[in-house]
């Protein structure tokens, strides 16, 4: 039985490997949904997309929740899962989800092995995206849109300011830039 640890080792090395030379940075453990969900792994690089792994040792009590988050949050999904829960992933995760099954190779290796490719996710929303952002990092998107008065707004005067003046798909584009550049985060996130 496969647990959560060395599914996450593979697939770290592969999305370090598949992203070797470009713009990106991994994000473990990324809380969204303002800290209803906590993602497994996060990549940003020309998309944001959100990994969630779910071994032979875990349960699908909590899939409805992630989902749900991970839906209004990244712009690609993908859940990897142990043998143990081949048969009946699809019919908890959305079609445009992307199903990979992680099992033990011949060598005794962790091989991912993708069921079904991910599509983009069209509900994305604004409120998750902007629940990423720091205070700071909400009022310099405002400023290079050329809006005024955000100086003294609270976070969710910030939050209403941006909705009502900046298109969607410039704030899906900052969140993802900005996350992936954010100095001074965490000390396990060094930029690449």
């Amino acid at each position: 039985m496969l647990a959560d640890y060395a599914i996450r080792e593979k697939l770290l090395m592969r999305l370090h490997k598949d992203n070797q030379n470009k713009s990106y940075r991994v994000i473990e453990e990324l809380t969204i949904c303002n800290g209803a969900v906590r993602v497994d792994v996060a990549l940003a690089n020309g998309v944001f997309h959100g990994f969630e792994i779910k071994s032979d040792l875990d349960t699908l009590e909590r899939l409805p929740k992630q989902v749900e988050c991970y839906d209004t949050t990244f712009d690609k999904n993908t859940i990897i899962v142990g043998e143990r829960f081949v048969d009946k992933i699809e019919q908890h995760v959305p079609k445009h989800w992307g199903i990979e099954i992680a099992y033990l190779n011949k060598f005794g290796n962790v091989t991912l092995k993708k069921i079904r490719r991910c599509g983009s996710n069209k509900s994305v929303e604004f409120k998750s995206l902007l629940d990423l952002l720091w205070n700071n990092e909400l009022k310099n998107l405002l400023k290079d849109h050329k809006i005024k008065g955000y100086s003294k707004m609270k976070r969710e005067d910030l939050h209403l300011a941006v909705i009502e003046n900046i298109p969607f798909k410039s704030v899906k584009d900052y969140t993802r830039e900005t996350l992936k550049t954010r100095i001074g985060w965490r000390a396990d996130l060094p930029l690449t």
